[in-house]
């Protein structure tokens, strides 16, 4: 974890790593708890405040609402990821309204890995994000992509990148998995 002085003393220090799980934390109560959630978590959406603790989150303008029925299966599907459990992966990224040409387990396992997971090297095997999309997309193509899994997908990778650009590597299925149970 990164830490970075703010401020004019020597004691105040942000804790980047906290900062991130914070955001994470909020977006998984706001997915499975709430079932609202704001789909847009750019940097420019997210405001430390003075305390170096604090974050306020603005501009709800893309804000997605989720049905129960869909976030109990969206929330099997990210234990399944947090198990690391490829089959029940393929099964309830199916549930959730993702629908492939082949429905190949080892490619869909990868790929709602790096969306609703993590960008290991397990996961992206030495290719770059342009690369491994054009992988997927070659070896399985997308026939269908429900608007709720797919914003929920953009939500985990805006965060894991932002996370990313401060050095934290995050997995969103281990963060998620309280709310998610």
């Amino acid at each position: 974890w990164r830490r970075v002085r703010y401020g004019d003393g020597k004691d105040e220090i942000l804790d980047l790593g906290e900062l991130m799980e914070t955001l994470m934390a909020i977006h998984g109560e706001q997915v499975f708890r709430h079932g609202v959630f704001n789909a847009d978590p750019h940097p420019g959406n997210i405001l430390l405040l003075k305390d170096g603790h604090t974050l306020g989150l603005i501009d709800f303008g893309q804000v997605q609402d989720l049905s129960a029925d869909f976030r109990a299966r969206l929330a099997n599907l990210v234990l399944a990821l947090a198990r690391r459990d490829q089959e029940a992966v393929l099964r309830w990224e199916q549930a959730c309204g993702l629908r492939t040409k082949h429905q190949r387990a080892d490619v869909r396992y990868r790929v709602c890995s790096f969306w609703l997971d993590r960008d290991t090297e397990e996961i992206m095997q030495g290719m770059n994000l342009h690369d491994f999309m054009a992988w997927g997309e070659s070896q399985d193509p997308v026939l269908e992509y429900g608007e709720d899994l797919y914003l929920v997908c953009r939500c985990s990778v805006m965060i894991r990148s932002l996370a990313l650009a401060f050095g934290v590597r995050m997995s969103t299925a281990q963060y998620w998995k309280p709310h998610a149970e």
